[in-house]
Parts: structure tokens; C-alpha cells; sequence
């Protein structure tokens, strides 16, 4: 009888254990799972717009009777507004934003309109000063039922906000989102340190909390701390799939980027993009692949959180759509067209000016901004030397690749120009967290690499699968004598 061997592949986890797995697909399977892999995900993305209005329509079912009285009683107190207060680092916090938020879905307790139509739409309250004169008119038992024409955004942020208001006012839902940023920037912090390591969890944390008005959001102006509570969960959901690899990239960056579409207005949609791409390489790195894997794990995780942000925000206008007729396109184009680049006395019409305004608005009102930048470059810097010296020249190679994200954050102020200049007041939040992703790169580039797991292929005898019990106890008695003499 002929001889037959049968290849095993040997996966050495760590010295002196063995485990067996499957052999390795051919190249066409695996790009034939890549493409099942890719289309369950759009089709997981287009469930999640689902679970979305569901959120939005349960938040539009909250009384509005309970928050019309928080808010008379905010405005009373005077924690409602005004539309710009200090940040209390050297800034202005947008509080006009956050009147737009929680006056978002108010109206009469007996609105005519459905829950389903209310939430379709989109009524809200005007912002600050002409939102005060409505919150008194509604507490004073006149019908008040705005428009339901804000649908450009998901908002989201109504899941938290209406309900919170309802029950806790308006200084116990900024207490609240003071909870959420902190808990989503522990979560950041743990799960980046888990994949890439102490410095690169630094790397994401640390410059939004030392060098932004990041930790002083949910006092000053809460809007905008949802929505950096939403980036941070973003990051750590993003670090802890990308130990999965590629496909765990994808999926946390189209989660993050989702999550943040949901619930943000366009504050700093540029952050969640550049760290989550990051991220997603730096775990790839710190496996020890080489820098042409890293850069396929940063790019899938870029790509997806651009396709992922695109198609929920495209998603709402479509429901949008659905209840108000095809017209509600051509308001959004005409909005969209004057974000890019519409006239505007404080918009600056060349190439650059957004990126300088934002450079102008950090640079000259936030103490920390100059010291941090000196402190990033002396940390990429050092990185890369220390990284060329262990690993060779290919650490610069891996630098480059996980630094490239930090693009992101120019490349949005120019192509939102318009926005990019006039709310550079809080859009200059991305550049920390851009400083942030150099450093990362540096950090990363110089750490040693983990040990890998060794695949060994190995020739198996299928005559002896064919003898019987005995033969297989033999085998078995001999598996623990080699295992013996190799714990000895």
C-alpha cells in the first residue's frame, strides 16, 4: 500500500507548545471571504439605520411637558445660554450648540403630529436668547410647535437628552455627559493600551485632555461633549476589534464613524476619523507585522469610517425623504454647498485659510498648544531614532504609515472651508488630536516587536489513523513522552 501524508499546519503559540490548524486558504478563497466579509458588513451598516430611528422615534416619545419645565427652570436659573460663554482655557464653548440640543423635539404637550412624523422631521426649538422667549411662552400654556424641518443631522443625542432633561434638568444632563466623556475616555485609554501599548494610549488621551477645551465640554457647553464622548467610545471600540485583525478594523471604524454621525453636528468629525485609522494600525504594529500590513489594517479602517460616516448620514435624508418628499435633497444640497465653500465675511477664499484659522484659534488661545506640539516632536523624533536602531530602517517606513492619518484633519478644514473657518472656535479640536497621532507613530515605531506565532507545516502519517484504538493509545503515550522530555 502507498504511503500517504497529509500536511498539517503547526501554530507554535510559544516555545515548546504546539497547536494544529486548518491549512491556509488559497489567494481566491480569501478574497472570495473578503467580499462575503465586506457585503455582510453593508449589510449589518443598513440594519444599524434601522436601530437608529427606532432610537430617534423612543426619544421623540418622551413627554414634552417634563421638559418644557426643565427648561423654564434652566432659564430661570440662568444656566440656560447665553449662545458663548468661556471654556476656561482660554476659548469660547459653543452654547448656542447646546441650546439647538436640548430644545430639539420640544413643542406643545398636545402636538398635533405623530411620534413617527416628529421624529422623521425633526422640530427644535431656536437657539439661546429666541429659544428663551419660546420655553416661556410653552410654560406659560401657549402653543408653541416649531417647524419639523432639522433633519440634516440624525440627532441622535435626543436618546440621552430628552430623557435625562425629563427627569434630571438641565444641570443634571450635564452632569451626566461629564460621566459618558469620562467613561468613553477610560475606555479609549485601556483599549488602546491593551493593543499597542501604555505610550500609544497616551498618545490618544492625552493630547485632547492637556492641550482642548475637551475636559471643561460638559460644563460649558455638553453638545459637544456627547459628541467627543462618541469618539473617544469610537477609538476604544476601534482598538479593541482591530486585535482581530483587518476585519475587526473595518468593522470598529464603521462602528465609530456611525456612532458619531448619530449623535454629532458636524463638530469634529475629522478627530474620530485620524484616531481611529490610527489606532486601528497601531494594534496591527504592535503584532509585530511588517509595515505593509500595518498599512492595509490603517487603510481598510480608514476607508470604512469614510463609507460607514457617508452612508448614515445619507441614510437620514433618505428616511427624511420618505416623510416630506424628494425636495428635502435640494435643501441639503444647497446647505452643503455653502459649508464647502460659501461667501461669508469671516470665510477667506484661498487654499489654506481654513487650516491657518484653526492653527490661529489653537495656537494663540490655548496655553498648552505650543508645549505640546514641542513635546510631540521631540517624541516622533526620538521614536523614529530609537526604532531605526531595533528594528532597521523599516521603523521609518512604519512612522509614515501610522503618522498618515494625521492628514485627515488638514484635508477636512480645507474641503469644509467655509465651516472649517467660522466655527474654528471648536473645529480646532482635531489638531491636538492630529499632534496626538504623530506621536502615536513615534511611540509605536519604537517599541521592540511582540513575539509571533510560528507556522511549521509538517508531514502526517495517515497509516496510522488506520490501525486501530492501539495504534492511536500508542500514539498518544508517545505524545506524552516527547512532551515530557521537552518540559525536562
Amino acid at each position: 500500500m502507498t504511503q500517504r501524508y497529509v500536511p498539517f499546519v503547526s501554530v507554535i503559540d510559544s516555545p515548546g507548545v504546539t497547536r494544529d490548524a486548518a491549512p491556509a486558504a488559497t489567494p481566491r478563497r480569501r478574497v472570495a471571504g473578503a467580499l462575503r466579509f465586506l457585503v455582510m458588513a453593508l449589510a449589518g451598516l443598513l440594519g444599524l439605520q434601522v436601530v437608529f430611528f427606532a432610537g430617534l422615534v423612543a426619544a421623540q416619545a418622551v413627554p414634552n411637558a417634563p421638559i418644557i419645565m426643565a427648561l423654564a427652570t434652566a432659564v430661570g436659573d440662568g444656566t440656560y445660554g447665553p449662545a458663548y460663554v468661556p471654556d476656561g482655557v482660554g476659548g469660547s464653548a459653543d452654547r448656542f450648540t447646546e441650546c439647538v440640543v436640548i430644545g430639539y423635539g420640544v413643542s406643545s404637550p398636545d402636538d398635533p403630529r405623530s411620534v413617527l412624523a416628529r421624529a422623521a422631521g425633526g422640530p427644535r426649538l431656536e437657539s439661546c436668547e429666541k429659544g428663551a422667549q419660546q420655553i416661556a411662552a410653552l410654560a406659560a400654556g401657549e402653543q408653541v410647535d416649531p417647524p419639523a424641518t432639522y433633519f440634516r443631522y440624525w440627532n441622535g443625542y435626543s436618546v440621552l437628552t430628552r430623557p435625562v432633561l425629563a427627569l434630571l434638568g438641565l444641570t443634571g444632563l450635564r452632569l451626566v455627559v461629564a460621566g459618558l466623556l469620562l467613561t468613553a475616555g477610560l475606555a479609549a485609554f485601556l483599549a488602546v493600551r491593551r493593543g499597542a501599548g501604555t505610550g500609544a494610549a497616551c498618545a490618544v488621551v492625552l493630547p485632547l485632555a492637556v492641550a482642548s477645551n475637551a475636559i471643561t465640554t460638559p460644563s460649558t457647553a455638553s453638545s459637544h461633549g456627547i459628541a467627543l464622548a462618541a469618539v473617544l467610545a469610537g477609538v476604544a471600540l476601534t482598538a479593541a476589534a482591530a486585535r482581530r485583525g483587518w476585519r475587526g478594523a473595518v468593522l470598529g471604524a464603521a462602528g465609530a464613524a456611525a456612532l458619531l454621525n448619530y449623535v454629532d453636528l458636524l463638530t469634529t468629525p475629522a478627530m474620530s476619523w485620524a484616531l481611529c485609522a490610527a489606532v486601528a494600525g497601531a494594534v496591527a504594529a504592535a503584532t509585530g507585522v511588517h509595515a505593509a500590513r500595518v498599512l492595509l489594517v490603517t487603510a481598510a479602517a480608514g476607508a470604512s469610517w469614510a463609507v460607514a460616516y457617508g452612508l448614515t448620514w445619507v441614510s437620514r435624508w433618505c428616511i427624511a425623504a420618505l416623510a416630506r418628499g424628494p425636495e428635502i435633497f435640494s435643501q441639503v444640497r444647497d446647505v452643503s454647498t455653502f459649508r464647502l465653500g460659501g461667501d461669508n465675511p469671516m470665510v477667506a477664499d484661498v487654499v489654506g485659510a481654513a487650516v491657518g484659522a484653526n492653527l490661529r484659534e489653537w495656537l494663540w488661545n490655548v496655553p498648552t498648544a505650543w508645549p505640546l506640539l514641542v513635546a510631540v516632536a521631540l517624541v516622533a523624533a526620538g521614536g523614529v531614532a530609537v526604532g531605526v536602531l531595533r528594528r532597521g530602517p523599516g521603523a521609518i517606513a512604519l512612522f509614515a504609515v501610522l503618522a498618515a492619518p494625521a492628514a485627515v484633519v488638514p484635508l477636512w478644514y480645507e474641503v469644509m472651508s467655509n465651516h472649517s473657518q467660522i466655527h474654528a472656535f471648536f473645529t480646532y479640536a482635531s489638531l491636538p488630536a492630529a499632534a496626538g497621532v504623530v506621536a502615536l507613530a513615534g511611540l509605536v515605531a519604537a517599541t521592540p516587536r511582540r513575539w509571533q506565532p510560528t507556522v511549521t507545516v509538517r508531514p502526517y502519517d495517515t497509516r496510522a489513523a488506520d490501525r486501530g484504538p492501539s495504534a492511536r493509545s500508542g500514539q498518544r503515550a508517545s505524545g506524552r513522552t516527547r512532551r515530557s522530555h521537552a518540559a525536562h
